[in-house]
């Protein structure tokens, strides 16, 4: 599909869903319900919407839904403070235009250790073991998550903001930015492991309203980084908003940090900025990330030992295993204790 044309495209049956809920506020309680109880029980833009979500989920391989992104839970949660956190997010806030819609918000320069916290919830959420089956904790929030996509749509002028060119590109950030990122700090994924992680993400990419036709033939690596490289092409350099974004995201990692090990602020924040510089390379000076006096270099050498431990672990299938599901009860955990 054209991916100029994506800039112009948004997502009908959320768009709907978001002026009913413009018209009124009411109308988030019946969408609720539906997603706990069944589109069956609601109507209109509610039962459209709802009921697309059943459909994907129905057409989706079972096997892979009960299995989750597996993948997510091979490396430990703080390191997704890292990949996900000073790899993904970051790259998020390069393109110039979501960022200031971004910034327009408000809430997200101002709030924005709340707002990562939701979007660590939602990510871990769908991210389980059958987190994306119909009525799953991941399902319900990846609803919520494409309702606030289209009521930010609804407010741009236009009615073109966070379209489908934005969506797509976010969907890179988590699956091609973080994945390539968790590489770089020795946690890398096998050519399997990543196959499967991309199924999962092409039916989370559905649930939250990317046209299939854009990432349905996203099934590996090279796929995976001809569609990120074509979306860079057409992405303009990062602007003011763009780093104002970053710093208040650095500063929310290291919070994040500071929550998961107990370390201190400035200590995390300095973590989160060094990795930030090394995994974002060239671009780091455009976001405005701050030198850091050469600490940089000590990331290379922390991945090799990351890597050495990993490639011994993998020759033990059963200790191998076991760590997984350490990784998966402690996000679980997570999702407890921060809701």
């Amino acid at each position: 599909m054209n991916l100029e044309d994506a800039r112009f495209a948004g997502d009908p049956l959320a768009d709907a869903l978001a002026d009913a809920v413009h018209a009124d506020p009411g109308v988030r309680r019946e969408l609720s319900r539906a997603l706990r109880e069944g589109s069956q029980t609601a109507s209109g833009p509610v039962h459209a919407f709802v009921e697309h979500l059943e459909r994907v989920s129905a057409d989706a391989d079972p096997d892979l839904l009960r299995a989750g992104a597996r993948a997510t839970f091979t490396t430990p949660q703080a390191v997704h403070v890292f990949d996900v956190g000073a790899g993904a997010l970051i790259s998020s806030y390069r393109p110039p235009r979501s960022a200031t819609i971004l910034t327009g918000t408000g809430r997200l320069v101002d709030d924005t250790h709340h707002r990562l916290t939701e979007t660590a919830r939602w990510l871990t959420a769908a991210s389980l073991p059958g987190g994306l089956e119909r009525g799953a904790e991941g399902w319900r929030a990846t609803a919520h998550v494409r309702l606030g996509h289209a009521l930010v749509r609804r407010s741009v002028p236009g009615g073109t903001g966070i379209n489908q060119f934005d969506e797509v590109r976010t969907w890179l950030d988590f699956t091609v930015v973080a994945p390539r990122s968790a590489h770089r700090l020795g946690f890398g994924l096998t050519d399997a492991e990543y196959a499967q992680f991309l199924a999962h993400w092409r039916v989370l990419g559905e649930l939250l309203g990317i046209s299939p036709g854009f990432i349905a033939h996203v099934v590996d690596r090279p796929s995976a980084l001809a569609l990120l490289q074509r979306i860079d092409a057409l992405t303009g350099p990062p602007n003011a908003d763009s780093r104002a974004l970053t710093a208040a995201g650095l500063d929310a990692l290291a919070n994040g940090l500071t929550d998961l090990t107990r370390i201190p602020h400035r200590v995390g924040l300095t973590l989160a900025r060094v990795v930030a510089r090394r995994l974002q390379g060239d671009l780091a000076d455009a976001l405005g990330v701050p030198p850091a006096g050469g600490w940089e270099h000590v990331v290379p050498v922390v991945a090799a030992v990351n890597r050495t431990r990993r490639e011994l672990l993998r020759r033990s299938p059963s200790r191998w295993e076991a760590m997984v599901e350490r990784n998966i009860a402690a996000n679980r955990a997570f999702l407890r204790e921060s809701a």
